[in-house]
């Protein structure tokens, strides 16, 4: 709910979550410390404490005007599209410029969201904030698409493949080669929801034709090691809490030894960071992602046997994470750290790449045989499920595989007969 204005506690309280907003605008809200927002506003701590007590409470306060301007957001944008004929170019215009304005400086109130999102600490009142505002956008987006019979039913699969991009908008939006495959990717996405012929995927071809994968940081590295034990104690900590979560001391002391271990094994933190990266990519990825032929008759992979395959891939919960819920989380901590930080978006644009390719060119024995997993159908369901898998974390409500079958049969076409 927005902050009342009616007596001066108030107004002290909106000043500071403003501030914090704006914070989080230039530098994120992970970083925010309560004497650097107390700095900000001129007062002190003190008054910040009583006006929220702890910081979990600040951080609630923060999200729930964040969430009121995002409405906010919404009602403008959409309000501006009036009535706009749903066609391909107007529609690909729509999201386009969607995305680029979600990615700009200024939208604070975006930064709160993905800030909150890839937030570990997920209680109950947090988990019901971003319930409502998951809700906000699959709604605003709704209203918009009900007016074509065609699109009215993708509300809720276009909100989650752009809750993904978004994050990848967010470090890349400035490179020709991420907008030249975003632009194909989301347009395919538009041809789906519009049941026009899908274009070839030029732009995706010609980037995976020039992209050098990185190979897995462990190759000849005996798994008792204490180079393996470092890079997966780190690759932990990236998946837990983001990249900023490594330092040369979270890593020692968990591994028992000496700060000088690392420097002995890596030349610098920042090729340590890249192979923890790359190690937590590879470390869990599905047999198939990584190129191996799954077990079984591919003839006998039917929906029902896909789904509950695919699921555990997106589990949360008590029992662990499943592979898509940890690699999205990573995805996005590489993405916030590269609006900042030039030197990481090399990193996410390899990330992004031409996604879902691991599923498009193994698809046999994963894929029931009678959809027609495109490339571009591949690259939607891919963007669908990591955004999927992130909603599912910070909402507390997992991907079931009814779910995944309807997504599956939403998102990709049958194969004609």
């Amino acid at each position: 709910m927005p902050i009342p204005q009616a007596n001066s506690r108030a107004a002290d309280a909106h000043q500071v979550v403003d501030a914090a907003i704006t914070h989080a605008a230039s530098h994120g809200l992970s970083s925010l410390t309560l004497r650097e927002l107390a700095q900000a506003i001129g007062r002190s701590t003190t008054v910040i404490v009583n006006l929220f007590g702890a910081k979990a409470g600040l951080i609630q306060a923060v999200g729930e005007e964040a969430l009121r301007r995002d409405e906010a957001f919404h009602a403008d944008f959409f309000r501006t599209a009036e009535g706009l004929p749903l066609g391909r170019d107007s529609l690909l215009a729509l999201v386009q410029h969607y995305l680029r304005l979600r990615a700009a400086d200024g939208a604070g109130f975006v930064r709160i969201w993905e800030t909150l999102t890839l937030d570990p600490e997920h209680g109950e009142e947090r988990r019901d904030l971003m319930r409502r505002w998951h809700a906000l956008k699959v709604e605003a987006w709704r209203a918009h698409l009900a007016t074509d019979d065609r699109t009215a039913d993708f509300s809720t699969s276009l909100v989650a493949i752009l809750d993904i991009e978004q994050f990848y908008a967010g470090a890349l939006m400035e490179r020709p080669d991420y907008q030249a495959i975003a632009a194909e990717g989301l347009g395919g996405m538009i041809d789906r929801m519009l049941g026009l012929p899908e274009v070839a995927p030029s732009a995706t071809l010609w980037y995976r034709n020039r992209l050098v994968l990185p190979q897995a940081p462990t190759g000849g590295v005996e798994p008792e090691s204490m180079r393996w034990k470092l890079l997966d104690i780190a690759a932990d900590q990236i998946l837990a809490s983001g990249l900023t979560a490594i330092t040369n001391r979270s890593v020692s002391a968990v591994a028992g030894t000496s700060t000088s271990t690392l420097a002995y094994h890596w030349p610098d933190m920042r090729r340590f960071i890249l192979d923890a990266v790359w190690h937590a990519v590879f470390r869990d990825m599905p047999r198939y992602l990584a190129g191996q032929k799954p077990d079984g008759d591919p003839a006998l992979v039917d929906l029902d046997r896909w789904a509950a395959r695919m699921a555990p891939l997106a589990s949360i919960g008590p029992d662990g994470e499943g592979f898509y819920v940890r690699y999205a989380r990573l995805i996005s901590s590489v993405c916030v750290e590269a609006r900042r930080d030039a030197s990481l978006r090399d990193l996410a644009m390899l990330l992004r790449g031409p996604e879902g390719g691991g599923t498009y060119y193994n698809q046999a024995g994963i894929w029931p045989s009678e959809f027609d997993l495109t490339r571009l159908a591949a690259t939607r369901f891919a963007l669908w499920y990591k955004g999927a898998a992130m909603t599912a974390l910070s909402t507390g409500v997992p991907i079931e595989p009814a779910e995944l079958k309807v997504a599956a049969n939403r998102l990709v076409a049958r194969k004609s007969r």
